[in-house]
Protein backbone atom coordinates (compact mmCIF):
# COMPACT_ATOMS: atom_id res chain seq x y z
CA UNK A 1 0.00 0.00 0.00
CA UNK A 2 1.33 3.31 -1.24
CA UNK A 3 1.89 6.33 1.09
CA UNK A 4 0.30 9.98 -0.33
CA UNK A 5 2.42 12.66 -1.37
CA UNK A 6 4.64 10.83 -3.68
CA UNK A 7 7.08 12.89 -5.64
CA UNK A 8 6.06 14.99 -8.80
CA UNK A 9 7.71 15.19 -12.28
CA UNK A 10 8.89 19.01 -13.04
CA UNK A 11 6.72 21.51 -12.62
CA UNK A 12 4.63 23.35 -15.75
CA UNK A 13 4.16 27.16 -16.77
CA UNK A 14 2.71 28.98 -13.55
CA UNK A 15 -1.22 29.99 -13.98
CA UNK A 16 -2.51 32.43 -12.05
CA UNK A 17 -5.93 31.75 -9.81
CA UNK A 18 -8.12 34.98 -8.58
CA UNK A 19 -10.46 34.55 -6.34
CA UNK A 20 -12.70 37.44 -4.40
CA UNK A 21 -11.37 39.15 -1.63
CA UNK A 22 -7.92 37.33 -1.78
CA UNK A 23 -4.42 37.40 -3.22
CA UNK A 24 -3.85 35.68 -6.56
CA UNK A 25 -2.99 32.13 -6.61
CA UNK A 26 -0.30 30.89 -8.32
CA UNK A 27 -0.90 27.37 -9.76
CA UNK A 28 0.82 25.35 -12.46
CA UNK A 29 -0.44 23.46 -15.24
CA UNK A 30 0.04 19.51 -15.52
CA UNK A 31 2.73 18.49 -17.48
CA UNK A 32 3.72 15.06 -19.14
CA UNK A 33 5.25 13.18 -16.94
CA UNK A 34 3.29 13.98 -13.78
CA UNK A 35 3.00 11.73 -11.08
CA UNK A 36 0.06 9.15 -10.84
CA UNK A 37 -2.17 9.58 -7.40
CA UNK A 38 -0.34 7.67 -5.27
CA UNK A 39 -2.70 5.13 -3.94
CA UNK A 40 -4.37 1.69 -5.01
CA UNK A 41 -4.35 0.07 -8.13
CA UNK A 42 -4.55 1.85 -11.27
CA UNK A 43 -6.48 1.15 -14.49
CA UNK A 44 -6.18 1.97 -17.88
CA UNK A 45 -6.91 5.85 -18.42
CA UNK A 46 -7.42 7.91 -22.07
CA UNK A 47 -10.41 6.57 -24.12
CA UNK A 48 -12.05 4.02 -21.61
CA UNK A 49 -11.48 6.90 -18.95
CA UNK A 50 -13.24 9.21 -21.29
CA UNK A 51 -16.63 7.31 -21.93
CA UNK A 52 -16.54 6.49 -18.14
CA UNK A 53 -16.61 9.79 -16.97
CA UNK A 54 -19.22 10.83 -18.66
CA UNK A 55 -21.97 8.64 -16.35
CA UNK A 56 -20.39 11.46 -13.81
CA UNK A 57 -22.22 14.56 -15.58
CA UNK A 58 -25.34 12.93 -13.55
CA UNK A 59 -23.79 13.69 -10.14
CA UNK A 60 -23.36 17.67 -8.81
CA UNK A 61 -20.04 18.10 -8.89
CA UNK A 62 -19.82 18.16 -12.99
CA UNK A 63 -23.38 18.22 -13.52
CA UNK A 64 -21.94 22.21 -15.43
CA UNK A 65 -19.94 20.62 -17.67
CA UNK A 66 -20.16 20.10 -21.33
CA UNK A 67 -19.45 17.05 -22.66
CA UNK A 68 -16.18 18.08 -24.39
CA UNK A 69 -14.70 19.52 -20.89
CA UNK A 70 -15.90 15.76 -19.21
CA UNK A 71 -13.63 14.28 -22.24
CA UNK A 72 -10.69 16.57 -21.46
CA UNK A 73 -11.32 15.75 -17.63
CA UNK A 74 -11.10 12.07 -18.75
CA UNK A 75 -7.88 12.42 -20.04
CA UNK A 76 -6.71 13.88 -17.00
CA UNK A 77 -8.59 10.85 -14.32
CA UNK A 78 -7.32 7.41 -13.12
CA UNK A 79 -9.48 5.10 -11.53
CA UNK A 80 -8.23 3.78 -8.36
CA UNK A 81 -9.56 0.80 -6.42
CA UNK A 82 -8.91 0.07 -2.79
CA UNK A 83 -9.54 -2.68 -1.04
CA UNK A 84 -11.33 -2.54 2.33
CA UNK A 85 -9.10 -0.95 5.16
CA UNK A 86 -6.97 0.03 2.91
CA UNK A 87 -5.76 3.84 3.54
CA UNK A 88 -6.70 6.35 0.41
CA UNK A 89 -4.66 9.46 2.20
CA UNK A 90 -3.60 10.12 5.58
CA UNK A 91 -3.67 12.86 8.22
CA UNK A 92 -1.10 15.22 7.57
CA UNK A 93 0.42 13.77 5.22
CA UNK A 94 1.44 16.44 1.85
CA UNK A 95 -2.12 16.94 -0.20
CA UNK A 96 -1.46 14.91 -3.51
CA UNK A 97 -4.80 14.59 -5.25
CA UNK A 98 -8.53 15.22 -5.26
CA UNK A 99 -10.68 12.36 -5.53
CA UNK A 100 -14.04 11.51 -6.09
CA UNK A 101 -15.89 7.85 -4.84
CA UNK A 102 -17.64 5.83 -7.41
CA UNK A 103 -18.63 3.22 -5.93
CA UNK A 104 -18.64 1.39 -2.17
CA UNK A 105 -17.77 3.70 0.81
CA UNK A 106 -15.00 5.98 2.80
CA UNK A 107 -14.16 6.91 6.05
CA UNK A 108 -12.94 9.84 6.79
CA UNK A 109 -11.11 9.64 10.41
CA UNK A 110 -9.46 12.06 12.48
CA UNK A 111 -6.85 11.39 15.22
CA UNK A 112 -7.13 13.13 18.55
CA UNK A 113 -6.39 12.82 22.44
CA UNK A 114 -8.19 12.51 24.68
CA UNK A 115 -6.58 12.72 28.22
CA UNK A 116 -2.89 11.73 26.92
CA UNK A 117 -4.62 9.11 24.99
CA UNK A 118 -4.44 8.75 21.19
CA UNK A 119 -8.19 7.86 19.84
CA UNK A 120 -9.42 8.21 16.35
CA UNK A 121 -12.97 9.90 15.92
CA UNK A 122 -15.00 9.09 12.49
CA UNK A 123 -15.92 12.33 10.98
CA UNK A 124 -18.15 10.90 7.95
CA UNK A 125 -18.54 8.19 5.57
CA UNK A 126 -18.61 9.12 2.17
CA UNK A 127 -20.71 6.77 -0.75
CA UNK A 128 -20.73 7.07 -4.60
CA UNK A 129 -20.42 10.77 -5.91
CA UNK A 130 -19.30 12.11 -2.26
CA UNK A 131 -15.77 14.21 -3.36
CA UNK A 132 -12.77 13.42 -0.75
CA UNK A 133 -9.94 15.94 -0.02
CA UNK A 134 -10.98 19.29 -1.62
CA UNK A 135 -9.94 21.78 1.33
CA UNK A 136 -6.20 21.29 0.73
CA UNK A 137 -7.43 22.20 -3.19
CA UNK A 138 -7.54 25.91 -2.39
CA UNK A 139 -5.15 25.71 0.42
CA UNK A 140 -2.11 23.54 -0.90
CA UNK A 141 -1.65 22.42 2.21
CA UNK A 142 -1.69 18.77 3.90
CA UNK A 143 -4.64 16.26 4.30
CA UNK A 144 -7.07 17.49 7.00
CA UNK A 145 -8.25 13.69 7.20
CA UNK A 146 -7.79 9.92 6.92
CA UNK A 147 -9.68 7.93 4.48
CA UNK A 148 -10.08 4.32 4.68
CA UNK A 149 -11.87 2.13 2.28
CA UNK A 150 -14.66 1.08 4.42
CA UNK A 151 -15.62 -1.35 2.01
CA UNK A 152 -13.87 -2.46 -1.53
CA UNK A 153 -14.37 0.96 -3.09
CA UNK A 154 -13.52 2.47 -6.45
CA UNK A 155 -12.57 6.21 -6.75
CA UNK A 156 -12.07 8.69 -9.36
CA UNK A 157 -8.64 10.32 -9.13
CA UNK A 158 -7.02 13.83 -10.27
CA UNK A 159 -3.86 14.16 -9.63
CA UNK A 160 -3.10 17.62 -7.82
CA UNK A 161 -1.66 19.82 -10.21
CA UNK A 162 -3.53 18.50 -12.71
CA UNK A 163 -6.61 19.05 -10.50
CA UNK A 164 -5.62 22.74 -9.55
CA UNK A 165 -5.06 23.70 -13.38
CA UNK A 166 -8.44 22.18 -14.26
CA UNK A 167 -10.52 23.75 -11.61
CA UNK A 168 -8.96 26.99 -12.30
CA UNK A 169 -9.99 26.82 -16.15
CA UNK A 170 -13.17 25.45 -15.16
CA UNK A 171 -15.06 28.22 -13.10
CA UNK A 172 -18.85 26.06 -12.75
CA UNK A 173 -16.68 23.16 -11.19
CA UNK A 174 -15.39 25.65 -8.83
CA UNK A 175 -18.56 26.88 -7.79
CA UNK A 176 -19.64 23.04 -7.50
CA UNK A 177 -16.89 22.22 -5.30
CA UNK A 178 -17.26 25.66 -3.12
CA UNK A 179 -21.20 24.19 -2.66
CA UNK A 180 -19.62 21.18 -1.43
CA UNK A 181 -17.61 22.82 1.00
CA UNK A 182 -20.39 24.81 2.13
CA UNK A 183 -22.30 21.29 3.08
CA UNK A 184 -19.60 19.68 4.66
CA UNK A 185 -19.08 23.15 6.73
CA UNK A 186 -22.92 23.01 7.45
CA UNK A 187 -22.25 19.20 8.58
CA UNK A 188 -19.24 19.50 10.91
CA UNK A 189 -20.87 22.73 12.51
CA UNK A 190 -24.07 20.21 13.21
CA UNK A 191 -21.55 17.36 14.16
CA UNK A 192 -20.10 19.47 16.92
CA UNK A 193 -23.11 20.98 18.06
CA UNK A 194 -24.56 16.98 18.28
CA UNK A 195 -21.22 16.28 20.29
CA UNK A 196 -21.49 18.93 22.91
CA UNK A 197 -25.31 19.49 23.82
CA UNK A 198 -27.25 15.81 22.57
CA UNK A 199 -26.87 12.12 24.60
CA UNK A 200 -25.75 9.18 22.67
CA UNK A 201 -28.92 8.00 21.85
CA UNK A 202 -29.67 11.14 20.00
CA UNK A 203 -26.58 10.86 18.27
CA UNK A 204 -27.37 8.01 16.93
CA UNK A 205 -30.95 8.13 16.01
CA UNK A 206 -29.67 11.59 14.26
CA UNK A 207 -27.33 9.00 12.39
CA UNK A 208 -29.71 6.62 11.75
CA UNK A 209 -31.70 9.51 10.12
CA UNK A 210 -29.72 10.39 7.76
CA UNK A 211 -29.14 6.83 6.72
CA UNK A 212 -32.70 6.51 6.62
CA UNK A 213 -33.33 9.37 4.00
CA UNK A 214 -29.91 8.81 1.93
CA UNK A 215 -29.74 4.66 1.36
CA UNK A 216 -33.06 3.45 3.21
CA UNK A 217 -34.59 0.47 1.76
CA UNK A 218 -38.81 0.18 2.17
CA UNK A 219 -39.69 -3.11 3.54
CA UNK A 220 -43.25 -4.11 4.97
CA UNK A 221 -41.81 -3.83 8.24
CA UNK A 222 -40.48 -1.21 8.36
CA UNK A 223 -37.22 1.16 6.06
CA UNK A 224 -34.13 -0.73 5.85
CA UNK A 225 -30.41 0.21 6.24
CA UNK A 226 -27.53 -1.31 5.44
CA UNK A 227 -24.82 -2.47 8.77
CA UNK A 228 -21.95 -1.21 6.68
CA UNK A 229 -20.29 0.24 10.01
CA UNK A 230 -18.63 -2.13 12.87
CA UNK A 231 -19.87 -1.18 16.41
CA UNK A 232 -16.58 0.70 16.94
CA UNK A 233 -17.02 2.65 13.56
CA UNK A 234 -20.45 3.48 14.91
CA UNK A 235 -19.65 4.14 18.26
CA UNK A 236 -16.32 6.81 17.08
CA UNK A 237 -18.93 8.35 14.86
CA UNK A 238 -21.39 9.55 17.41
CA UNK A 239 -18.55 10.12 19.72
CA UNK A 240 -18.83 7.62 22.56
CA UNK A 241 -17.35 3.92 23.39
CA UNK A 242 -17.80 1.07 22.14
CA UNK A 243 -20.59 -0.59 24.89
CA UNK A 244 -21.99 2.66 25.25
CA UNK A 245 -23.30 2.40 21.59
CA UNK A 246 -24.17 -1.48 22.21
CA UNK A 247 -26.31 -0.46 25.21
CA UNK A 248 -27.97 2.57 23.12
CA UNK A 249 -28.71 -0.07 20.07
CA UNK A 250 -30.67 -2.77 22.73
CA UNK A 251 -32.66 0.10 24.50
CA UNK A 252 -33.51 1.41 20.57
CA UNK A 253 -34.88 -2.13 20.18
CA UNK A 254 -36.43 -3.26 22.99
CA UNK A 255 -38.54 0.42 22.96
CA UNK A 256 -39.43 -0.91 19.31
CA UNK A 257 -38.02 1.51 17.29
CA UNK A 258 -35.68 -0.56 15.23
CA UNK A 259 -34.97 -4.35 15.18
CA UNK A 260 -30.98 -5.35 14.51
CA UNK A 261 -30.43 -7.78 12.25
CA UNK A 262 -27.23 -9.05 10.72
CA UNK A 263 -26.71 -7.61 7.83
CA UNK A 264 -28.93 -4.15 8.54
CA UNK A 265 -30.85 -2.06 10.56
CA UNK A 266 -34.81 -1.77 9.96
CA UNK A 267 -36.47 1.04 11.20
CA UNK A 268 -39.79 -0.10 12.82
CA UNK A 269 -41.16 3.62 14.21
CA UNK A 270 -39.29 6.40 11.95
CA UNK A 271 -41.72 8.85 14.10
CA UNK A 272 -40.30 7.76 17.57
CA UNK A 273 -36.54 7.57 16.12
CA UNK A 274 -37.35 11.33 14.91
CA UNK A 275 -38.49 12.43 18.42
CA UNK A 276 -35.08 10.77 19.65
CA UNK A 277 -33.42 12.52 17.07
CA UNK A 278 -34.33 16.02 18.16
CA UNK A 279 -36.92 16.81 15.21
CA UNK A 280 -34.13 15.21 12.22
CA UNK A 281 -36.93 13.70 9.57
CA UNK A 282 -35.64 10.26 8.32
CA UNK A 283 -37.18 11.36 4.93
CA UNK A 284 -41.00 11.95 3.25
CA UNK A 285 -43.48 9.58 3.89
CA UNK A 286 -45.71 8.65 1.47
CA UNK A 287 -48.36 11.38 0.96
CA UNK A 288 -45.79 14.18 2.83
CA UNK A 289 -45.64 15.60 -1.14
CA UNK A 290 -49.42 15.94 -1.87
CA UNK A 291 -49.88 17.07 1.53
CA UNK A 292 -47.12 19.83 1.20
CA UNK A 293 -48.44 20.58 -2.64
CA UNK A 294 -51.94 20.99 -1.12
CA UNK A 295 -50.92 23.04 1.79
CA UNK A 296 -49.02 25.75 -0.84
CA UNK A 297 -52.16 25.40 -2.83
CA UNK A 298 -54.48 26.86 -0.40
CA UNK A 299 -51.94 29.58 0.76
CA UNK A 300 -51.75 30.61 -2.71
CA UNK A 301 -55.03 30.68 -3.22
CA UNK A 302 -55.66 32.77 0.51
CA UNK A 303 -53.11 35.37 -0.73
CA UNK A 304 -54.87 35.58 -4.06
CA UNK A 305 -58.11 36.06 -2.29
CA UNK A 306 -59.57 39.54 -2.55
CA UNK A 307 -59.87 41.70 0.82
CA UNK A 308 -62.97 41.75 2.02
Amino acid sequence: MGEAGAPRGPAGPTVTLVTEGRAPAMLQTPVVGSAPCADGKASERGVAMRDAVRSLQALPLFAQLTVPELDELGDLLEERSFDRHEVITREGALWDALYVVTSGKVKLTKDVSARSAARQLTIAVLGPGDPLNMAPLFEGDRNVFTAEALTRATLYCLEGSRARAFVCGHPPLQKALLRALNQELRRLVSLASRLAFTGVTSRLAFWMCEQTQAHGVRTGEGTAIRRDLTLNDMASLVGTARRVISRSLTDLQQDGVIEMRPTEIVILNEKKLEAIAGGRRCGDRPGDGAARRGAGARRRSRSAAPAR
